[in-house]
């Protein structure tokens, strides 16, 4: 009889995204959380160009926004409910470090979106947001004086 040992799988931190190998123009491997509660994931190669964070009395609602090679935006959303906190994790031990409830999250539902224009993407994101990456994608990258 022999016994056929698994790797376990590494633990990943998908709030963040992947760019441990970006290419020239930024482009890396992201890894998103996606479902409620995050149970499932998504990957593809792009960079993000644009975040939002709302905090409210219901809930946090991060949006985040990344560029593909291929010159799409995927919009990650992330919800955190207030009411859900107290589920997700013993809250009580965060009172010292109140801060990091507002913070990065690793709870909530979590959905992608892919829209291939910027006009698609202003009905998706807050229009601070919107006017940041409309800028970004009419103007270089990085910018050399010569002075």
């Amino acid at each position: 009889m022999t016994t056929e040992t698994h790797p376990t799988p590494a633990t990943v931190d998908t709030t963040k995204p992947d760019t441990t190998k970006p290419d020239a123009d930024g482009f890396g491997p992201i890894t998103v959380k996606v479902g409620p509660g995050g149970g499932r994931f998504q990957r593809f190669t792009g960079r993000k160009v644009g975040e939002s964070r709302q905090v409210s009395k219901k809930s946090v609602d991060t949006i985040r926004v990344y560029l593909t090679r291929k010159g799409n935006y995927v919009v990650h959303t992330q919800t955190s409910e207030w009411a859900d906190y107290a589920l997700a994790e013993h809250w009580t031990k965060d009172w010292k470090d109140w801060r990091s409830m507002i913070g990065e999250q690793n709870w909530g539902d979590f959905t992608v979106e892919v829209v291939d224009s910027l006009d698609a993407l202003r009905a998706l994101v807050p229009p601070k947001v919107h006017e940041t990456i409309a800028d970004r994608a009419r103007h270089p990258r990085t910018q050399d004086l010569d002075v």
